[in-house]
């Protein structure tokens, strides 16, 4: 069931101003060229791998992998709502229902992401931090068997 407006403003009201050195953390937070994204390109480039950085398609990959229909994209579990203890609050101490909220409309967002460029011919591959930094020969695997059925 959805909040009214009125309801909405009022969760808007309890929410406490960041101090100024939460602020300043949160805003070098990069959406591009992070270190998990050179993770993954070194990954790709070790691999031989021919990719296009950035690439112009909705919802903005990470990567796209030349000569396929394979668009990638390297998610941090924090952002993506990948550990349980963020999406049912439990990791937070203050604005828990703001970064519940947030982290489970980042979630859908992924997913309308996903279908949107599936009905464009593409295929997604979402990989987190986790898998990219601590497996990288299970995420290197999952590449190349993707790109040989492209082939």
């Amino acid at each position: 069931m959805r909040r009214s407006r009125k309801a909405a403003r009022g969760a808007k009201e309890r929410f406490e101003k960041p101090s100024k050195n939460v602020s300043e953390r949160m805003s070098r937070i990069r959406s591009s060229g992070t270190g998990l994204e050179r993770s993954m390109e070194s990954l790709l480039r070790n691999r031989h791998v021919r990719y296009q950085r950035q690439p112009d398609l909705p919802g903005h990959p990470d990567f796209r992998v030349s000569g396929t229909n394979i668009v990638i994209f390297c998610d941090s579990s924090f952002w993506h709502g990948r550990r349980k203890n963020e999406l049912d609050g439990s990791a937070f101490k203050k604005n828990r229902e703001f970064w519940m909220t947030k982290l489970r409309q980042n979630r859908r967002r992924d997913m309308r992401t996903n279908r949107a460029l599936r009905k464009l011919g593409w295929r997604v591959l979402r990989f987190s931090d986790a898998e990219i930094l601590k497996r990288p020969e299970n995420v290197a695997r999952t590449l190349v068997e993707e790109i040989e059925k492209h082939e």
